[in-house]
């Protein structure tokens, strides 16, 4: 999808993945879509995180949740990894 590509170079992005419900195909019309991200190395998001959150709920229409990669609790951790589908991967 050249959209999510664009966005993701936009915001520093370097992966991006689905996981949550929407992974594992079991969503409903109404389930929000839990994304989790990794950035360039000292890139810090700050309050435009919120820019992308607000353009992914626009380009994907529903709403996002979006979850830094590097901040996954441990107790969940491998459970997201282990289900968690690529979008994007920065070459």
């Amino acid at each position: 999808m050249p959209q999510l590509r664009a966005l993701c170079e936009k915001y520093d992005v370097v992966e991006l993945s689905v996981f949550g419900s929407v992974a594992r195909g079991s969503d409903r019309p109404d389930s929000d879509i839990d994304l989790l991200y990794s950035l360039k190395p000292d890139t810090d998001i700050g309050l435009e995180f919120f820019g992308f959150q607000e353009e992914l709920e626009k380009l994907l229409g529903r709403r996002v949740d979006v979850v830094p990669k590097k901040y996954l609790h441990w107790f969940i951790r491998d459970a997201v990894l282990a289900e968690a589908k690529d979008l994007h991967v920065a070459a």
